[in-house]
């Protein structure tokens, strides 16, 4: 899910957010505002695999391997969190 912290805005340029463990704002774009506005709610890693493969049309084994590291990297910069 989105981080609690985390600040962000959107706009025409994609959406801007500023992490809780990041220095500087970062700007998603292209499929990173639909991994942003597809975590509005929470959901697992799979439902949200699911939902980008068949917005993309792309099979979802390389939609899962491709977002792993996205995600890691998002859940470092304090962008995203995990819930139990």
């Amino acid at each position: 899910m989105r981080a609690a912290g985390a600040l962000w805005r959107t706009g025409d340029f994609g959406v801007v957010v500023l992490g809780t463990r990041r220095a500087d704002a970062l700007t998603l774009a292209g499929t990173g505002v639909a991994v942003w506005d597809a975590l509005a709610r929470p959901l697992h890693v799979h439902e949200l695999v699911e939902r980008l493969a068949a917005q993309f049309g792309a099979p979802p084994a390389i939609v899962a391997d491709d977002l792993a590291p996205v995600l890691d990297g998002l859940v470092a910069d304090g962008i995203l969190e995990v819930v139990a």
